[in-house]
């Protein structure tokens, strides 16, 4: 009657039912695993290339399998943690197709957790209150090429879960990856993350970083575009420089024996301070006319001094062999007076 069968089988079908009443019934319980964490871009085929730029993370089956067992709150968000290095942060989950004991993280988020592919990640579920303001920090001044942030900015929040505070996400637009920081959230409480899925999020912006160099270097610009265009386009003082290095320096002699004067191998030193020379006025040219790189110098004088100058050029008398020639034929001939021509003798 109290045979071993009967008490075993009875034993068996109470604990499995505790069991099932435990899993059902205690509200407290999460999902709690480790595995190695693998960088997107290893994803076997495309699909990292949509997982790097967001906030969410791919793993296996069986991670899918125990959650659905479990008494968890809907979209499933997670907080990972690198205990080695005591960083955590905060996503969701896009797929459960990665190779068991993997997952698979955008490359921004192992940046934060710092961590080396096939380092070991803690996965916990948590449950994370929807955010309703959000202030962002721009990494690059290339940001503010962006016509219309507000529009590129919810487009790629849609592929986020969750924001946390210090993070610094990526997003790719328009072929360039853009890096952007998390500065404030609110609502806010220890963890510093926020839900941003079906949500009014306000979302405010810092002023980028390297935007104080941006704003002086289009300072400079505006000032070379006023002193001096073609003298900064041409890089003229790096020009001279590399011509003074190259040159040979020493000193000379003329054939005489002297030597040359120390002002004479000094005529190049003017050059050496050329940074703190003015620069000149701007170059503008009317239409028709060219620049050489020298200045033009106009003659000395007025046109007319110049005219009547080059009218009076090589003027005098001359005489041709020709008209020698007949004057030796007419010797000897009657003059138009009825005498002879012939020479006067002095001798007395």
């Amino acid at each position: 009657m109290f045979g071993g069968g009967f008490f075993s089988e009875d034993y068996n079908g109470f604990s499995m039912m505790s069991h099932l009443r435990s899993a059902f019934e205690d509200p407290n319980q999460k999902f709690d695993a480790h595995y190695r964490c693998y960088p997107a871009a290893m994803m076997p085929g495309e699909k990292g290339i949509s997982v790097n730029y967001g906030g969410k993370v791919i793993l296996p089956p069986s991670a899918l399998e125990k959650l659905s067992r479990l008494n968890v709150s809907y979209p499933m968000l997670f907080e990972f943690e690198n205990a080695a290095a005591q960083k955590k942060t905060h996503g969701g989950v896009l797929e459960f197709i990665a190779e068991e004991g993997r997952v698979y993280f955008p490359y921004w988020m192992m940046n934060t957790l710092d961590l080396e592919p096939g380092d070991i990640v803690h996965v916990i579920n948590t449950d994370i209150s929807q955010g309703s303001f959000v202030k962002l920090q721009p990494q690059s001044v290339n940001f503010l090429d962006i016509s219309d942030h507000r529009a590129v900015l919810e487009s790629a929040l849609r592929n986020f879960s969750t924001l946390t505070r210090n993070d610094i996400f990526e997003i790719l637009y328009n072929g360039e990856v853009f890096r952007i920081k998390v500065i404030d959230v609110q609502p806010d409480d220890s963890r510093g993350a926020v839900s941003v899925i079906e949500t009014d999020l306000v979302v405010d912006f810092e002023t980028p970083v390297g935007y104080e160099e941006h704003l002086q270097e289009k300072e400079k610009e505006r000032v070379a575009s006023i002193k001096g265009t073609m003298i900064h386009r041409i890089k003229y003082n790096d020009l001279v420089k590399q011509g003074q290095a190259s040159t040979m320096r020493g000193t000379g002699s003329k054939l005489n024996g002297k030597q040359i004067e120390e002002e004479e191998t000094a005529e190049t030193d003017k050059f050496d301070n050329l940074e703190q020379q003015e620069c000149p006025a701007p170059l503008n040219l009317p239409i028709g006319a060219y620049f050489f790189g020298y200045p033009y110098k106009p003659p000395t004088g007025s046109e007319e001094a110049a005219t009547k100058k080059q009218s009076h050029t090589f003027q005098g008398a001359g005489t041709s062999l020709r008209s020698s020639r007949n004057a030796e034929k007419g010797r000897g001939k009657k003059s138009s007076s009825g005498l002879k021509d012939d020479p006067i003798n002095v001798d007395a």
